[in-house]
């Protein structure tokens, strides 16, 4: 898994325990937006410079790191995502923009991914007839066009589903539409469905700019980023959720009570599925031991993800208490860390500590 300015990436086989990995060699700042494409798993290759001009990078050995580059430089690309079809032909999609269209070009593949001279343009957004595709919080501001980008495209029984982000990173209602078409030029028809990825309420809002992937047992899964929007417009957090394609051939992912837990996808027959676990704190009477400035202590129940309880003081000391009120059954308990006052970069290992920390405790209880 790519994610953005982190200086490496993760592993995973199951997709529940992930591994960091620091590459022997990586884009000095950090990769934006990138995309990677696994070729017959053989080669893996990404793309992703934060200045917009890059080389393809490549390597057979990703768990090391040995990237190497293409000689070729693409420029002006933003939000690429790579793709080989079964016939050897590559492609590259691209688009960030609240004026252009998502955009590609063929590459040659055996001639060092050499591109094309000509641009494909394929489509826009239309915000009206889409209604989800304009922009602000619930879609509420229609002076400012939508912004297009995040672009990714899924093969999936000879058919090619080009999926893109709407309207905007911040925003409760950012979410992944789709177009589909037979050829990976298009033309491209819009998705009566869209969009496919939506998650504008809840305690994590917004499911856009994502990627879909094969996972265990051969099932889809639709990653993609959740607003934050707290240290800085932009912070987001990554979510995951099972993704299918109907009798007609339509493309959804299923992010209903997306905030509570599901199985995992190495769960059997129940993977990505709901629990029925359901939310027993929801404004729950709560005392704590110390805060500070507006922080307090009701923030840890009012399910929202903007706000926060901080306490006095960083120790062993400090503690809360949740008055459940009725008597019920706790199946996991699940602890949500805000990254307070912190800087944009140097927290890969930091936040890969929270996310084993929730999972170790989910395990756990479910022991007892």
């Amino acid at each position: 898994m790519f994610v953005t300015r982190s200086m490496g990436y993760w592993h995973s086989t199951d997709l529940l325990q992930w591994t960091f990995i620091t590459p022997e060699k990586w884009y000095f700042q950090g990769s934006n937006a990138p995309a990677a494409h696994n070729y017959n798993d053989s080669v893996l290759y990404v793309t992703g410079d934060p200045s917009g001009s890059m080389s393809i990078l490549y390597t057979d050995n990703p768990k090391k790191g040995d990237w190497k580059a293409v000689p070729y430089i693409l420029s002006d690309l933003q939000d690429p995502a790579l793709f080989i079809d079964d016939d050897d032909k590559a492609y590259m999609f691209w688009g960030s923009s609240n004026v252009y269209p998502l955009r590609a070009r063929t590459l040659d593949k055996n001639d060092l991914f050499r591109p094309s001279k000509r641009i494909y343009e394929l489509f826009n957004l239309d915000e009206s007839k889409h209604g989800w595709e304009r922009f602000g919080e619930n879609h509420g501001n229609t002076d400012i066009e939508g912004y297009m980008e995040g672009a990714w495209l899924t093969k999936y029984n000879k058919t090619y589903y080009l999926q893109y982000a709407a309207p905007g990173t911040e925003f409760n209602v950012y979410g992944d539409g789709v177009y589909m078409s037979k050829s990976p030029l298009g033309p491209y028809r819009y998705a009566p469905n869209n969009p496919i990825s939506y998650k504008p309420g809840g305690f994590m809002n917004g499911a856009g700019h994502g990627s879909t992937v094969v996972g265990p047992e051969n099932k889809y899964w639709h990653f993609a980023t959740m607003a934050l929007s707290v240290n800085m417009n932009w912070e987001r957090r990554i979510c995951m959720f099972l993704t299918d394609f109907d009798k007609d051939g339509l493309m959804y992912s299923d992010t209903s009570f997306g905030d509570y837990p599901h199985y995992a996808p190495g769960i059997g027959g129940k993977m990505g599925k709901f629990t029925g676990w359901m939310l027993l704190s929801y404004k729950k009477p709560v005392q704590v031991s110390s805060y500070i400035d507006k922080y307090r202590g009701e923030h840890l129940v009012d399910e929202n993800v903007k706000t926060f309880w901080v306490a006095e003081t960083n120790d062993a000391q400090q503690w809360i208490e949740i008055d459940l009120v009725n008597i019920g059954t706790i199946y996991a308990i699940q602890i949500n860390y805000h990254d307070y006052q912190s800087n944009i970069f140097g927290k890969n290992l930091v936040y890969f500590i929270v996310i084993l920390l929730k999972v170790l405790l989910i395990e756990r209880i479910g022991q007892f």
